[in-house]
């Protein structure tokens, strides 16, 4: 039988979670739920193709991560699928005022679908907009604003809160506060049942459960508490280790459409994608937030499902969970759905700082690891490594943090040490190995009757690191060991 592949995607999605005003209260639970809206209109989305064309869930190839792959009918019309493609831009027009765009593309075969698709997703809209080839005027007007959201700014402001904790009204738009309401339910329930019926996005006959039941899908996240209540953010990054930093970790795996092609390519009947698929949501949807929740309670999530993750801890908690989430991975779905590597970007940040700068920032550390020619890199610390050198680099930082106590090993020599890492001028290179000698020979020349072992163990790190300081990668790998010793006895400032 032969089949005509459809490909789903939307885009906006970082900008739409992260678009939070500082402006009320309940900043984590709208995180929450704007991230399960996006998730709600994938799956709508998903459920009026299949509806569309009485396909099964057999026929769903991949889905998560604001996508889909579906093989219906071969004598699916492009007219129709142009139509389709319309129906399902102009409810999110409709829904978000244009802040989430959804593609749809189709082909004969899965690498030509997904080729079709982004190809539209470089004319975000023009179904909607040029359904004829011609600008629609009617559509290219909003509804007049009136008195705006303060949480948003960019829908009528229509109910007026009072904030738990202080004196003040804030007026939220019907999103808002359809955000907050779900943000705060998903703190009780996990899985979420869709029922068949008419499919208007957001008006998806669907149920919140406590416990998984046939037919559903976990939606909810792991979060940290203190008793029955979420922590917050400031709370969270003084649970650091000396700064009082918060970490956003971003990581997806590498060359998922290279992977994707090379599966079809051995199984053309798409079982194997299929299963791949569905291994990969398991993976970071499920087994990692199972292993948030008994292994790293201070692990906030944003984000985790298809093929990528969005996380938030105390700094040091993440670095830790960064190197366990690839092993994880790389005994997981890498071993069996192989070649599969992750990549990720870990960006550290104020508490105060408004979250969505420190993920636009993860995710540019991301890229910088995916442009490196192996990937499979963590980025961190104003450095970049291999993951097989993930444990150690951290181990080291350790140890060097243990070091650093009233007589014992300075901060100040730390920071010598780290200038040294950082001189980039020929002349100058040229020179820093004897230069970190001097400063080794002169602060802890000799080891001493009843010196601390970490004193010994940082002189032997010391010793050894001179002697590649001409490697670039293993400088850079040095230079991290030492800004992990600096956040860890860093005294912050704690707000009472």
């Amino acid at each position: 039988m032969s089949f005509r592949y459809l490909a789903g995607d939307l885009s906006g999605i970082q900008r739409f979670v992260l678009q939070v005003k500082s402006t009320g209260k309940a900043q984590a639970k709208r995180l929450r739920a704007r991230s399960f809206l996006l998730e709600l209109v994938e799956r709508a989305a998903l459920r009026h193709v299949e509806q569309r064309f009485d396909a099964t869930d057999d026929d769903v190839l991949i889905r998560g991560g604001g996508g889909f792959l579906v093989r219906v009918s071969a004598d699916a019309e492009p007219g129709v699928l142009e139509r389709l493609n319309a129906d399902l831009q102009s409810m999110l027009w409709d829904e978000f005022g244009g802040e989430i765009q959804f593609a749809l593309g189709w082909a004969a075969t899965p690498a030509d679908a997904r080729a079709d698709l982004e190809r539209r997703k470089r004319q975000p809209g023009r179904a909607l907009l040029q359904p004829n080839g011609s600008w629609e005027a009617s559509e290219l007007t909003r509804p007049t604003l009136g008195e705006p959201c303060e949480v948003c700014g960019r829908f009528p402001g229509l109910e007026d809160v009072r904030e738990d904790d202080e004196d003040r009204i804030v007026r939220h738009c019907r999103n808002c506060m359809r955000a907050r309401r779900i943000g705060a339910d998903l703190t009780r329930r996990q899985w979420l049942r869709m029922g068949r019926g008419e499919i208007r996005v957001l008006e998806v006959p669907c149920e919140l459960l406590e416990e998984r039941q046939e037919g559903a899908w976990r939606v909810g996240r792991w979060i940290p508490r203190a008793g029955s209540r979420p922590l917050t953010f400031e709370e969270l990054a003084h649970r650091s280790c000396g700064d009082s930093r918060l970490a956003v970790l971003k990581a997806d795996v590498d060359d998922m459409g290279v992977r994707v092609g090379q599966i079809v390519g051995e199984d053309p009947s798409c079982s194997r994608l299929r299963s791949f698929s569905r291994s990969l949501q398991r993976f970071f949807a499920e087994q990692m937030q199972d292993a948030a929740e008994q292994r790293w309670p201070l692990i906030y999530t944003l984000y985790a499902g298809g093929d990528d993750l969005l996380l938030v801890a105390p700094w040091q908690v993440m670095l830790d969970f960064a190197g366990a989430l690839e092993d994880e991975f790389r005994r997981g779905p890498a071993s069996e759905y192989g070649p599969l590597t992750l990549s990720a970007g870990i960006a550290l940040s104020p508490y105060r700082v408004p979250i969505r700068h420190a993920v636009e920032r993860a995710e540019m550390l991301l890229e910088f690891a995916k442009r490196q020619s192996c990937k499979n890199r963590c980025v961190a610390l104003g450095s970049q490594w291999r993951w097989d050198r993930h444990s150690e680099i951290i181990d080291h930082g350790k140890h060097i943090a243990n070091a650093v106590k009233p007589g014992g090993i300075s901060r100040s020599l730390l920071h010598r040490l780290l200038q040294l890492t950082e001189v980039d001028a020929a002349q100058e290179s040229q020179l820093r190995a004897a230069r970190w000698a001097y400063q080794i020979g002169r602060n802890i020349p000799t080891q001493r009757r009843g010196e601390p072992a970490a004193t010994a163990d940082f002189r032997r790190w010391a010793r050894d690191a001179m002697d590649y300081l001409d490697d670039d990668a293993q400088r850079g790998e040095a230079a991290a060991s030492l800004r992990y010793a600096l956040l860890a006895t860093r005294t912050s400032r704690r707000t009472q």
